[in-house]
């Protein structure tokens, strides 16, 4: 499509309302790459990681989208291939850990979920605060980050996409069968908009 950042920016809007048609491959590739995409050199990313500890990791629910089965899938850190992790299609038990159960979750043609090891953080930053709590800062403003660059480069696609903070977050994590320390901070829905409307 190949737009300026500017018009991006400008055409970035939460989008609630998709359509049935199927997302290719490739351009969830691009937005698992435009969130947590190896970018320089010492596998800097393309979002900015406090001491560099990258945190994030990516969980992809897929529902329709070419080339790829309805399932759980886990992203590599530096690859960002997909691991298959559960073959259901778990959208509506996301949607049901969403706060008002919307039902646009469940019609997303993929959900990107974005989960943080809080461990590290915690012991990287305890001499900065009480226990290390503002590693915790860090990593959610790294889940910010990263969660606008999907929605600049589903822009980019011509997909509609929206994030969702509001979960039960015991829910969200029984769901992905998530280990450790890992914690889910942002469930991005992405799809074909019903609307191809640009903004006024």
């Amino acid at each position: 499509m190949g737009i300026s950042l500017n018009e991006a920016l400008t055409r970035r809007r939460s989008v609630r309302d998709f359509s049935e048609k199927a997302i290719d491959a490739l351009s969830l590739r691009k937005l698992l790459w435009a969130a947590q995409g190896v970018s320089g050199d010492n596998g800097r990313k393309t979002v900015p990681s406090a001491q560099s500890l990258y945190p994030l990791r990516l969980f992809v629910v897929s529902g329709r989208i070419d080339e790829l089965n309805v399932g759980l899938y886990s992203v590599k850190s530096e690859t960002l291939g997909l691991e298959a992790v559960h073959s259901g299609d778990l959208r509506f038990s996301l949607r049901s850990a969403a706060i008002g159960e919307p039902e646009w979750v469940a019609k997303a043609a993929c959900i990107v979920v974005i989960c943080a090891d809080l461990a590290s953080p915690l012991r990287a930053f305890a001499d900065q605060s009480r226990d290390g709590v503002r590693g915790v800062r860090y990593a959610y403003m790294e889940a910010g980050a990263a969660a606008q660059n999907i929605q600049l480069q589903a822009v980019e696609e011509g997909l509609g996409s929206v994030w969702v903070g509001g979960f039960n977050d015991d829910a969200v994590a029984e769901v992905l069968d998530l280990q450790g320390a890992l914690t889910p901070l942002i469930l991005l829905c992405v799809g074909d908009p019903v609307s191809k409307k640009s903004p006024d």
